[in-house]
């Protein structure tokens, strides 16, 4: 590949504030990436699960305080590569697309000032290890 047709990260994303047309997407990422990503929530009836964490999710979305910051494509800001929920210093939650990982959209997402996490599943736990002073606490709300 020559220089000249090199793809860079900055010419092809964009980063934006969430909107209401972005909820189906986070809804259904973060209900399957918790469930199947987390042992513990597994073991939860599927019918129950669904419908009471998706009660979860729309309180802390509901918060006045939340931000949700989208990576999408520049061209096409409808497409979502990932996104992050947090408060303050605290983050909810972060999904990236997986043909979209280890270019570090989640990183671009995620703010530096974060010392909490309220959801964790095995990959946030592996990467919630590569951050110093970030702890686990599911309590830590406003």
């Amino acid at each position: 590949m020559q220089e000249t047709d090199k793809v860079e990260k900055e010419n092809l994303i964009a980063f934006r504030p969430g909107n209401l047309e972005d909820a189906s997407f986070i809804f259904s990422t973060w209900l399957k990436g918790l469930r199947f990503g987390n042992d513990w929530y597994s073991l939860i009836d599927s019918k129950v699960y669904f419908s009471v964490y998706h009660k979860v999710i729309e309180g802390i979305l509901s918060k006045p305080n939340v931000s949700v910051k989208v990576a999408c494509l520049k061209e096409d800001p409808g497409v979502i590569l990932g996104y992050a929920v947090y408060s303050g210093t605290r983050l909810d939650w972060c999904h990236v697309k997986k043909s979209w990982r280890n270019i570090g959209l989640a990183r671009d997402l995620v703010p530096q000032n974060i010392t909490t996490v309220s959801h964790l599943t095995s990959v946030g736990r592996s990467i919630l290890k590569k951050r110093e002073g970030v702890s686990f606490n599911p309590f830590n709300y406003d």
